[in-house]
Formats: structure tokens, sequence, C-alpha cells
């Protein structure tokens, strides 16, 4: 009996082991990316220019590159605006809290949906129900970390490197469909300014690149700057849903 439990402890520790040695999760980038986390969660309001590249497949040249660029302000937990302007047209995105708006100058209308709550909710249910995505919005859940590591079978500090002139710390990670790299700042506030995912489960395996600056740390942002008024003669719609 104790030669059959001995070899079941064996057999435990070597799977264990194993599974440690397959899971290479690296303290120093767990700790880099929980500072960030802890600040941006601190965080009464921001602002950060977003420039965006990502890949959309093409029956005839494969991988074809767009590119964006965003402006995003972040106000206390429930206010939202991003200005875009891209190869997806000139757009808008406003959260005041109650209202959730959509606008697309270049066609003049818009559509809205009533919904409240923290931003992130907002996000949630934006994004399951009408497949609108936003910039960079990994970076404000407090579960990003958390969400990280029990996603990734590996996490690792590759060193330091400049984005845009600015130290950061380099992170690294792949998980079951994607690979992610970071680039965090090294400074007091120790913000994102680069992030890289190649998406391993889709065809040609297309890549989100976007880079942040011009980070603006607790402006005043006023309350009616998320309030949305519709433009002269604008149209409004109905959001269509996601397939």
């Amino acid at each position: 009996m104790r030669k059959k439990l001995f070899l079941v402890i064996v057999i435990c520790a070597a799977t264990a082991q194993l599974y440690a040695q397959q899971l290479k999760i690296d303290t120093v980038a767990v700790s880099v990316l929980d500072k960030m986390s802890a600040i941006i969660g601190e965080l009464g309001s921001c602002s950060v220019t977003v420039n965006s590249n990502y890949d959309v497949n093409s029956k005839e040249f494969g991988l074809i590159k767009h590119s964006d660029e965003q402006q995003l302000f972040l106000h206390g937990p429930n206010k939202l605006l991003v200005r875009s302007e891209g190869d997806k047209g000139t757009r808008q995105f406003s959260y005041n809290g109650s209202m959730f708006t959509f606008y697309n100058s270049d066609k003049n209308h818009y559509g809205q949906f009533a919904i409240n709550g923290p931003v992130m909710n907002m996000i949630d249910s934006v994004n399951k129900l009408f497949g609108i995505e936003f910039p960079v919005a990994d970076f404000f859940y407090p579960s990003f970390v958390d969400d990280i590591i029990a996603e990734a079978k590996n996490l690792t500090f590759l060193g330091m490197t400049k984005v845009n002139g600015k130290e950061c710390f380099h992170i690294a990670g792949t998980a079951k469909d994607k690979t992610f790299q970071f680039w965090i700042a090294n400074d007091a506030y120790s913000l994102p300014m680069k992030m890289v995912i190649i998406y391993k489960d889709k065809e040609n395996s297309p890549q989100y690149e976007a880079t942040m600056c011009n980070w603006q740390i607790n402006p005043s942002l006023p309350d009616a700057l998320f309030e949305f008024t519709a433009p002269l003669k604008a149209k409004m719609i109905k959001l269509k849903a996601k397939k």
C-alpha cells in the first residue's frame, strides 16, 4: 500500500514539475504589469493618442495592412469618448453614463444604445451586441493581469528597449490562440506605450499593433465633452447587431 501511495505521489510531483516547466510565468513581467494596472486603476481621468495598424484578410492579396488614429478620453468610472480617423473612416464613440452613441461623420449618421454602469461593462455589452471594438481597452480592465496569467502559456520580460524615445520594459507571452507583446514605460507612471497581438487561430495569423503617446494624467475633462449633440441634418440609424 505504501509503495502504491509513494508511486502516486511521485507521479503527481513529476506532473506538477512538468507543468511548471511548460507554464513559464516570469515574476518580473508580472510585477511590471501589476504596477501598470494599479496605476491605471487609480486614475480619475486620462487621455491618450492611439495609432493602430491591423491586418485584414484579402482573397487576392492575403493580409492587407490598415491603420487608424484614435483620441481616447476617459473620466471617472462611467464616461468615455473615442474619436477615430483612418481607413475605417471618421467616427466617434461616446458614453455619458446612460447612453452610448456611435457617430459616423463621413455619412453623417448616428446610432444610440441606452445603457448605464461602468465604462468597462458598457464596452463588454457594446462589443458583444454590436461587434464594436475599442482601442487598447484591455489595459483598463481591473482584471487585466489576472486574465493574462490565466490564459498565458508563458510570460517573460525580454529586457529594456525604447518606444518613441522612452525607455520601456519589453514583455512577451503566448496563449493558446495568440502571441502578444507589451512595452511598458520605465517611469513613475509605468503606462503602456505599445502592444502587438498576433492571432494564431485566424487565417494567415493577422496582427494588431497599437502605439500610445501623448498620455495626459488626470486632466480636467468636463462632462459636456461626453455628451452627444446630433449635427445638422444628421440621420439617426439603428445600430446593427453582431452576427
